[in-house]
């Protein structure tokens, strides 16, 4: 009895594919390379919380639609590993722009946990660290905004432009890191605003009730009253952050 082949490697298969689709693998690994810090810094595409494979897929399909507008820059003469360094530094700006609303809404849920006194925190595999509820709720609402308006397919497109190098660059990365200025304060103001008027109102109160001690009452009140303004301008918050990730 024949023995039987053996079954073909992933990088065979692999190789089968780009030859049906007719993708150079040069152009693919160099597509690849540029979409990695996506992949890699956005929330929305899940950070730690997706397997290093699935990330691994991720990064390849949209190396794949990458790899069409990279087949003029295949040099077989250079040296293919700077090649893929170079396209990696190339799409970190649209990863950090991509990115940066995302980790604002959660700097300024942060802020609202702090207002409030919340000292718990949340551990979410889609989040680098553990933070604050109101944190991961800002972060969570961000990255479904980002997905839900077209964030991927926008990222892919900003890294197959031919102006990349020209529209996405550093001084773009630091202008928008001056704009995220504004959202954070767009997002935590109002809340901050409702906690000074809280905390003064619970020092006339305190002041009035003396010498009663009523702290301990009016600390939890605060927590509820700041929840409650929350949960009223959680829709404006939303359309906010949906605005926001659509405009980057």
């Amino acid at each position: 009895m024949a023995p039987l082949p053996s079954p073909p490697s992933l990088l065979d298969a692999l190789s089968a594919v780009i030859e049906q689709m007719g993708v150079d693998p040069r152009a693919w690994a160099l597509g690849m390379a540029r979409a990695t810090p996506a992949v890699t810094l956005v929330p929305a595409f899940g950070l730690s919380a997706v397997p290093a494979p699935t990330r691994l897929v991720l990064a390849l399909a949209l190396g794949a639609c990458i790899a069409p507008a990279l087949a003029g820059d295949v040099n077989p003469a250079g040296p293919f590993v700077i090649a893929l360094a170079r396209e990696s530094f190339a799409g970190l700006p649209v990863a950090l722009l991509a990115a940066l609303a995302i980790y604002v809404a959660g700097m300024a849920g942060g802020l609202v946990d702090d207002l409030r006194g919340g000292r718990e925190a949340v551990s979410l595999p889609a989040l680098p660290e553990q933070v604050p509820p109101v944190a991961a709720l800002f972060t969570l609402l961000a990255s479904i905004a980002f997905l839900e308006t077209g964030g991927a397919a926008r990222v892919a497109s900003s890294l197959a432009s031919p102006a990349l190098a020209g529209h996405f660059t550093w001084l773009a990365v630091a202008k928008a890191f001056a704009r995220s200025v504004e959202l954070a304060f767009a997002l935590a103001a109002p809340l901050a605003v409702a906690s000074v008027l809280i905390e003064t109102a619970s020092a006339l109160i305190a002041r009035a009730a003396t010498p009663a001690f009523i702290g301990p009452v009016l600390a939890p009140v605060k927590s509820v009253a700041l929840l409650g303004i929350l949960a009223l301008l959680l829709e404006r918050v939303a359309e906010l952050l949906v605005v926001t990730t659509r405009a980057w």
